[in-house]
């Protein structure tokens, strides 16, 4: 298991809605929580970091590292000395995580166990189908579902195959899923895989072989049931949170409203892209700048009519240009960029109008 033996300090970034605090550390999957003060959201997101990492240890996980990336670009996002407009929305604190005890073994029974190296394991046999590609090798069980593997040689996509599948198979084991019974046969693999690539004008089993794998099976782990279910816990928080941010406001026939939608800009292969935040699918283009705002004001407008007609509300805008730069900063950061968005180019506020003909119109 591995060991808190120090205290790791991660940053940790707090966002204020319209009632509650959200916070997370971007370096800690799963630790999203959400409070209605700021000292409990800084509490409970330290708690939920703390227990998540002694999980990971004790399931032998390796610990994330706080990267001094994510570091830099927050310290740039939120400091108005760094010469980029910052978002006052947005806190940026830290938190050290304190080693952490140990939770009580598993006690679950498990079929057929016998005895290696002092721990209770036994052993679970399926096929592996594995051949060449285009640019590599790629092998997939097809006893179980959505577990591949590819590599440059065939030597590294065995190895993988078989690290894939002993994760998928305990992963099954400590959510409950029962194994399947019927299994393939290397021939029936190979039957069904240039069954399927006839079907599809492949080339059939060119190259392609089928090996049985066994892979070691510990018994459930309540750790990783507890872990996944601070996963689960977080998803829903940020989801809590992102409506507790959504503010809508009705609009009624014979209305009018104006205001301005922060959009992220990108200009890539001679074609500007435009995206705004509240409608994540509503992706834009234009060969120019401002055939690319026309795009975007008409895309809004759209939505925003949509929204009267189902609802009888508009989502108001939930960014500033502060607020979009800092994100569109983060992301670089994440991505290892070293220069930080120009501001002039990768963010537009759009105004748009909607008139009260046109929404009674709607309607």
């Amino acid at each position: 298991m591995e060991a808190l033996a120090m205290k790791r300090t991660y940053p940790v970034i707090v966002k204020r809605g319209r009632r509650r605090f959200g916070a997370f550390a971007p370096d800690v999957a799963g630790a999203f929580v959400v409070e209605r003060t700021l000292e409990g959201a800084l509490r409970r997101v330290r708690e939920t970091v703390a227990e998540s990492l002694r999980l990971m240890g004790e399931m032998d996980i390796e610990l994330p590292e706080p990267d001094p990336e994510v570091a830099r670009a927050l310290a740039r996002v939120t400091d108005p000395t760094a010469g980029l407009p910052t978002d006052p929305g947005v806190r940026v604190l830290s938190v050290e995580v304190e080693p952490g005890e140990a939770s009580p073994e598993a006690q679950d029974d498990a079929p057929s166990p016998e005895t290696t190296d002092g721990r209770e394991v036994w052993r679970e046999t399926f096929v592996a189908v594995m051949g060449a590609t285009a640019d590599g090798y790629s092998g997939q069980a097809p006893d179980l579902p959505v577990c591949i593997a590819v590599g440059d040689t065939m030597e590294e996509t065995r190895s993988n195959m078989a690290e894939a599948m002993a994760l998928h198979v305990q992963g099954m084991v400590d959510d409950g899923e029962p194994l399947p019974e019927r299994r393939l046969t290397p021939a029936e693999a190979l039957a069904q895989r240039s069954e399927r690539r006839e079907s599809e004008s492949a080339d059939g089993n060119r190259g392609a072989f089928a090996e049985l794998v066994t892979v070691e099976v510990h018994p459930p782990r309540p750790q990783a049931r507890r872990l996944d279910a601070i996963w689960r816990q977080a998803r829903r928080n940020e989801a809590a949170f992102e409506a507790d941010c959504a503010i809508r406001a009705p609009l009624a026939a014979g209305e009018s409203w104006g205001g301005a939608y922060a959009a992220d800009l990108l200009y890539a292969d001679g074609v500007w892209h435009g995206r705004i935040a509240e409608w994540q699918d509503a992706i834009e283009t234009g060969e120019t700048r401002e055939e690319l705002r026309r795009n975007l004001q008409a895309a809004i407008t759209r939505a925003l009519l949509e929204s009267i007609a189902e609802d009888g509300t508009i989502p108001l805008p939930r960014r500033t240009a502060e607020s979009a730069l800092a994100e569109r900063c983060l992301r670089s950061a994440a991505d290892g960029d070293d220069d930080f968005p120009d501001p002039d180019e990768t963010v537009e506020m759009i105004p748009v109008e909607i008139e009260a003909p046109r929404i009674a119109g709607a309607s």
